[in-house]
């Protein structure tokens, strides 16, 4: 039984490559209209999953069913593994859509033809290579190591090179229709799907699972709130969500299972509106009981896809039709502001949630019972039948038994790094956005941006548009991996839920407490701040960070600067502000801030500033600093050092601007490791001090 065993892994390998180039090609076509925030027309390759369109003519199905045809679609699949290796982002996306079309046509083909044990296994493969991809990115902190790092793009494009060879090999030419015969071979047309329906739910389902399930930190997320009460941490949280995807997979195999009832339906709808609208745990809990209600449509709703009797063609074209719609629904519930129709679907995640369960409920209630057993004929031998199930069984657990490992290994690792922060009286602080982790190449920009901030030596960073747990964005949780890697307390808000581009926020110092707000954004996009409160040697000190909406949307600046300005009012006497807030200083929304707000900017005589900003009270003020981009994103770093005074009301701040460094004591220096003082703006692909900073006060 090795070959089943081979062929079980095989598959699933490559159901992985399916999984990631779905999930790789929504930030790439993202990429672009970020640079410009607007669209491009680039959002035109999403055509790319509408392939399967082709296979509605006979003779592009014929075609694609020959030999060396479906060779040449399998090369072009794991051959765009190597899109990650192209020389720029548009040569990316070119490879990247042109894979996504080839995989769609594969699993058209082979999903459809061949002996009724290989369409098993290939669709069983594809459901387990979602599993072997959430596990992939427990191990790889929330990333897809296919998508984030060289060595581990080559490592992957070879085995499933190999796995693809393997595969033309034994294709044959035994790629007939037996697909045909064993719909033929059904219980009458009646007893069919309704082809309509079976894709929208496939599509709908497919979309469901890269939405909620593509990582599995993404529950949390959804489910967080404030410090001391966060909800649980996707790690080690995030178990229990893989644990709920496996058991709902091994209910799928039981008999005694009602899979297609309308009792289950309902449970998974409560579950998906709890998950939605319920508090943190039971949210979570929530998300856990749709986790397995999700897992266990899979089987059913893929037996039905597969046994409706249309053709892959047009039941293949209506599911990438619904999961187009889906994914662009979804990015126009956050992006209303910058795309056509955005009013109509600002924040409306509900009504997405709701007609993908409604999609889904119908397929379950009036389509036949059906579970990819159908697949074994009288002529099909019973025991291969028997065994490969008993092996995709013990392979899921394996799966799941490696990522818990890499859960609890990670949680180790990460309390072993907190609280090493030594205390102190002075603090550094620092603003970034971020740009969701993406270079202004398109490239990956995480470990590069973690050895930046490790070397400000920043003890509190906040980082804006750092919310990427959407599925066009790549679902990839940053403020779990820089905390994990940088050794940071966290906070992570406001909920992905909530419809803004997030802020996140990295604590050398434990956070005792932190309440995420909702700014007024009556015209524009969503804006989220959070006021935290943080021990620093057995002191505490307030933080309030915020990112303010676009430019344009005046009514919205005003409002969110009343809001704000009453935040920083109500927090303690020792407060330390960090702002995106999109005007120029001495403007109205300034002045709101520093004279409502009751705070003073780091640097008062700075005026060629424009979006970030550093105020605070009852500090005195030691330094301050612009970290050129370079490219890492398209918005500097600002960096403040502050003392926290013994007596919050009688101290004195420091007024005397000094830049040269040697006069200013060691222990209050930045990092030299970014130049010195520079006068102008710093365009060089490297780090460095610009915009006549660093300044200290004496």
């Amino acid at each position: 039984m090795a070959g089943l065993w081979r062929e079980l892994l095989l598959e699933s390998l490559l159901g992985y490559v399916s999984w990631s180039l779905c999930h790789g090609l929504g930030p790439m076509i993202y990429y672009f209209p970020l640079q410009t925030l607007e669209l491009t027309g680039l959002e035109g390759f999403g055509i790319a999953f509408l392939s399967p369109i082709f296979l509605i003519l006979t003779p592009f199905w014929k075609l694609a069913n020959k030999r060396w045809m479906l060779i040449l679609l399998r090369l072009i699949t794991v051959g765009s593994v190597a899109s990650f290796q192209a020389s720029n982002a548009r040569v990316r996306l070119v490879v990247l859509a042109l894979g996504v079309s080839s995989s769609l046509i594969v699993q058209a083909v082979t999903w459809w033809t061949g002996s009724g044990l290989q369409r098993f296994l290939r669709i069983w493969g594809f459901i387990l290579g979602q599993i072997l991809l959430l596990v992939l990115r427990i191990w790889y902190t929330s990333l897809n190591p296919i998508w984030s790092y060289q060595m581990s793009n080559r490592v992957i494009l070879t085995l499933s090179t190999v796995a693809t060879l393997d595969r033309i090999c034994t294709d044959g030419d035994g790629n007939k229709p037996e697909g045909k015969r064993a719909g033929e071979a059904a219980k009458g047309t009646a007893s069919r799907p309704a082809w309509w329906l079976a894709g929208a739910a496939f599509g709908s389902l497919v979309f469901l699972t890269h939405w909620i399930f593509g990582e599995v930190s993404l529950v949390s997320r959804w489910a967080v709130s404030g410090h001391p009460h966060p909800g649980p941490d996707p790690n080690p949280f995030g178990g229990a969500v893989l644990l709920g995807l496996a058991s709902g997979l091994m209910l799928s195999t039981c008999p005694w299972f009602p899979g297609s009832g309308l009792i289950w339906w309902v449970t998974g709808a409560a579950s998906a509106a709890g998950l939605l609208y319920l508090p943190t745990w039971a949210a979570a809990v929530s998300g856990c009981v749709l986790a397995l209600f999700t897992a266990s449509m899979w089987p059913q709703v893929l037996a039905h896809l597969i046994s409706s009797g249309s053709g892959p063609g047009k039941a293949m074209t209506i599911a990438m039709i619904f999961y187009l719609l889906e994914i662009f629904f979804c990015a126009w519930c956050t992006a209303f502001k910058f795309v056509p129709g955005g009013v109509y679907a600002r924040e409306r995640s509900d009504v997405l949630l709701g007609a993908v369960m409604l999609i889904i409920g119908l397929n379950m209630l009036f389509s036949p019972k059906k579970s990819l057993d159908f697949l074994q004929t009288k002529n099909s031998p019973k025991v291969l039948f028997r065994k490969s199930e008993k092996y995709m069984k013990l392979f899921l657990w394996l799966l799941v038994g490696v990522g818990l490992l890499g859960l609890g290994l990670r949680h180790k690792a990460y309390e072993n790094k907190l609280g090493k922060g030594a205390p102190a009286t002075e603090v550094s602080a620092a603003i970034w956005p971020f740009r969701f982790g993406y270079d202004n190449e398109g490239w990956s920009s995480l470990e590069r941006s973690a050895q930046l901030l490790n070397q400000t030596g920043a003890d509190f960073i906040t980082i804006l548009e750092s919310d990427a747990s959407k599925p066009y964005i790549g679902n990839n949780d940053l403020t779990m991996w820089l905390g994990e890697k940088l050794g940071f307390y966290t906070d992570f808000g406001p909920s992905t839920r909530d419809h803004t581009w997030g802020i996140m926020v990295l604590s050398r110092y434990p956070i005792v407490k932190s309440e995420h707000h909702l700014l007024p954004s009556p015209e524009g996009e969503i804006a989220p701040a959070i006021t935290l409160t943080v021990s620093i040697a057995d002191k505490l000190l307030d933080f309030v960070v915020t990112h303010f909406g676009n430019h344009e949307d005046d009514l919205d600046r005003k409002l969110q600067a009343i809001a704000v300005s009453k935040l920083l009012k109500s927090s303690s006497n020792q407060v330390i502000f960090l702002g995106y807030i999109t005007s120029a200083p001495g403007s109205r929304d300034y002045v709101q801030l520093t004279e409502h707000g009751n705070v003073k900017d780091i640097d008062s005589t700075d005026q060629d500033r424009w979006c970030e900003y550093i105020m605070y009270r009852g500090l005195i003020r030691l330094g301050y600093a612009r970290i050129s981009h370079a490219g890492l994103s398209d918005s500097e770093i600002q960096m403040a050092k502050f003392r926290i005074p013994d007596d919050p009301i009688n101290y004195r701040d420091n007024q005397k601007v000094v830049t040269d460094q040697r006069k200013v004591p060691k222990e209050i220096r930045f990092n030299p490791r970014f130049g010195s003082y520079k006068e102008g703006h710093h365009y060089e692909n490297n780090h460095h001090f610009h915009m006549s900073t660093p300044k200290y006060f004496l």
